[in-house]
């Protein structure tokens, strides 16, 4: 599908999602972590979409993706939400730089996580 056409509007619940973050504090390494809340990811019609919990503005790219960048005082920020259809599954990927720019030592981030995803019939 091409950015532009329309879409319905379409819900997944995302469930048991876990995976490993990283922050640079004195040094780079993985620890292990989870999103304790279910979330409701939502592709709108008008190739937006929506995450419960994050006020990242989302761009639909393709059937199954979204795409939010934000930047804020020197702090930029990265997410994507992909959905797994064939295996039920939502990866997720966030990265974030320049964090010291607001909070002097304040790590950068990144995090990759999957989980269950489940089409919310309406």
């Amino acid at each position: 599908m091409l950015l532009g056409q329309a879409h319905d509007k379409e819900c997944w619940a995302l469930t048991n999602v876990k995976g490993q973050m990283e922050a640079s504090t004195d040094k780079y390494a993985f620890v292990p972590d989870a999103f304790s809340n279910p979330m409701v990811l939502c592709f709108d019609d008008d190739n937006t979409g929506t995450v419960t919990g994050d006020d990242t503005r989302f761009v639909r790219f393709g059937a199954s993706t979204l795409v939010g960048w934000v930047t804020n005082k020197g702090i930029e920020l990265v997410e994507t939400y992909q959905i797994d259809r064939v295996n039920g599954r939502v990866l997720f990927a966030k990265s974030r730089i320049g964090t010291a720019t607001v909070l002097p030592g304040g790590p950068d981030v990144v995090s990759a996580f999957v989980g269950k995803a489940t089409r919310i019939k309406e």
